[in-house]
């Protein structure tokens, strides 16, 4: 895992969003997921946090099997 706290994660995620243009929603989202998971999120990419939101990600929730 990548030493970062929370608020480190969160301070990444709403730049990356702002960049971006993601809708307020998603980054209210994004923000419940990484408070929900902070280590799992810290770790990922910030547009695979976007897909896991829409859907469209190969990313699963902690605890759930990815088959391939």
């Amino acid at each position: 895992m990548i030493p970062m706290s929370v608020e480190e994660i969160k301070q990444f995620w709403h730049g990356f969003c702002e960049r971006q243009r993601i809708k307020p929603e998603v980054r209210a989202e994004g923000d419940k997921r990484i408070e929900a998971d902070p280590e799992f999120w810290a770790d990922q990419t910030m547009w695979q946090l976007v897909e896991a939101i829409s859907g469209n990600g190969s990313v699963k929730p902690k605890g759930e099997r990815r088959d391939e």
